[in-house]
Order: C-alpha cells, then structure tokens, then sequence
C-alpha cells in the first residue's frame, strides 16, 4: 500500500518546557500505548453506565464533566481556542467522531457485551483502508493485504457468531456498533484532510463543545428517560472515566497523533483494544467467552497485522 502524505508537525512552543527532555518519538509511542489502553476499557465504562442510565443521559453526563476538564487543560498550557472557518469546520469533523460515533456506540451497548464492541471498532483499519482505495484512490492494496481483510473479515464473522448454528448476538446493536466505527473512520479522515494545524488539545476542547451542545439539543427528545436517582459507584467511575480518559486525555493523545502519522497508521491503535477490552469484560464484567469468539479474534487480529504491516 502506498504511504498517505505526512502531515505536518505542529509547532507548540508552550510545551516545549514541559517535554524537552521527553525524545519525540518515546513520547509518541507512549501516547500510543496510552490511546490503546485507555480506549480498551472504554467500551466497559460504556456498558456499565447505560446499565443504570439511558445512553442520552449518560454521554450528555459523559460530556458535560468532559468540556471542563478540556477547558482547563487548555488553561493550564496557556492556549487559546481558535476561531476561524477552518477551525470549526475541523471542530465539527471532530464532533462527526464524538458526538456521531458515540451515539451510536452507546446504542449499541445496552444490546451487546463490551467485548464486542471493541471488536467491532476493531475492524476500523478495513474501512480506513478501504476508503482510502475505493473512496478517495490515495492508496492501492497490495496481495498481501488482501489476505489480510478477507482472514480479518472471516475473524470477524466468527466472533460475531455468524459460522455458527446460533447467532446469540442482537442484530441490531451489531448495526449500531458498525455505524459508529464508520462515523469514527470518516471523522478521522475529515480532520486529516481539513488541516487546521491547530493544538490537539485545542482541537479536542472544540470537537468536546461542539458535542456538548449537540447532545445539549438532543436531550428534550429523551425528557421522560431523566435519571432520577444518583447513579451506583460503578456507573459513576464509569462516568468519570469516559470524561477524564476517553473524552479529553485520549482525544489530546488521538489528535496529536493524526498530526504525526497518516489515518492508517493511526488506526493501529485498534489492533490491540479488542484483545484487551475481551480480557476486561471476563474479568471485571463477567462476559462469556466461547471457541468461535476467541477463534475469530485471533484470526481478525492476523489479518489486521497482514494488512497493516509494513516493510521499510
């Protein structure tokens, strides 16, 4: 597969003293690291806030503790929110990833196992891929990497339950997960192609408010599913870590890697969460495990490898 261009480093001189003696590219593989673990126990903290609180509420929660939090991040590193054109348009990219993308996310966790979930945004490498050969002709597969999407296609059958004589999984909450995947590919790309070259902090403070106040919008729909009691400890820790870990340290991660690697390198990130998430929800949420589940996570996560792997 041909390289996507490069884009463009930010300079970010309020940093610089903060990160000086960190070499840049340690810091980028620990961003990395952090984005897989953080988003690995995301979709657990998802299913286990929409167990207590109607998903409506529990991202406008999610979000409303989140917007601070990015404001004071962007406080305390002394930046400024841009306003431009092409900043909200990059912001409402963003929003198209948070806002969209969860949306259909938390739909889909009321139906299916955290797991899964993540298996499901597991496959976002494909569709990236695919998009950047059919949709946008920047990239050309290569053989190998077409034995890779069919042996991640066929993985991704087997955890769903397809090749089996039962399928246990809701349909439904399946399409959900697939919609939000592909809203979370597009929103990727938007930004890359956008190009605002602002901090990601700062992209990640405008994207958080721009979904606030969607989610602000959206809430008189869903009056009569107000919570009504103060949620368990569970569901709040769940909620706090969405806001504090998925909603703003992973985005500011998220964004500035974009920045650094092209959209297919970045979705590697996903090459170990649903590994990691299927060990999370056994352990902590009691989740079925099965053969055809932990057969076709082996065989999706191979396939990813072939089709994402590189030689120099």
């Amino acid at each position: 597969m041909t390289q996507l261009p490069e884009k463009n480093v930010l300079s970010m001189p309020q940093l610089q003293p903060a990160v000086a003696l960190v070499p840049p590219r340690l810091a980028t593989a620990g961003q990395f690291i952090a984005v897989v673990l953080i988003w690995s126990l995301t979709p657990l903290a998802a299913v286990w806030t929409v167990h207590e609180i109607h998903w409506a509420w529990g991202l406008f929660f999610r979000f409303s503790l989140a917007v601070p939090l990015a404001l004071l991040c962007l406080f305390y590193f002394r930046l400024k929110l841009a306003i431009s054109k092409t900043a909200f348009l990059s912001y409402g990219a963003g929003a198209l990833g948070l806002f969209g993308s969860m949306t259909f996310c938390y739909m889909g966790a009321t139906r299916i196992p955290s797991g899964m979930i993540s298996i499901i945004y597991g496959t976002a490498p494909l569709w990236s891929g695919l998009i950047a050969v059919f949709v946008l002709k920047r990239e050309r597969f290569l053989k190998r990497q077409w034995y890779g999407l069919i042996l991640a296609i066929g993985g991704l059958s087997l955890t769903l339950g397809i090749a089996t004589t039962h399928i246990q999984l809701d349909r439904l909450g399946v399409i959900y997960e697939i919609i939000a995947v592909l809203l979370y590919v597009v929103s990727m790309f938007a930004v890359a192609k956008i190009g605002a070259e602002i901090h990601p902090i700062t992209q990640t403070t405008g994207s958080t408010l721009v979904s606030w106040l969607a989610y602000l919008c959206l809430l008189p729909f869903f009056l009569s599913h107000a919570p009504e009691q103060l949620p368990s400890l569970q569901a709040g820790l769940a909620l706090l870590y969405s806001a504090l870990f998925s909603s703003v340290l992973a985005m500011i991660f998220y964004f500035h890697l974009i920045q650094q690697l092209n959209p297919t390198t970045v979705m590697l990130t996903t090459l170990l969460t649903p590994v990691l998430a299927t060990c999370w929800g056994t352990w902590f949420n009691h989740e079925a495990l099965s053969s055809h589940l932990l057969t076709g996570l082996v065989l999706l996560c191979f396939g990813l490898f072939l089709y994402a792997y590189r030689k120099k």
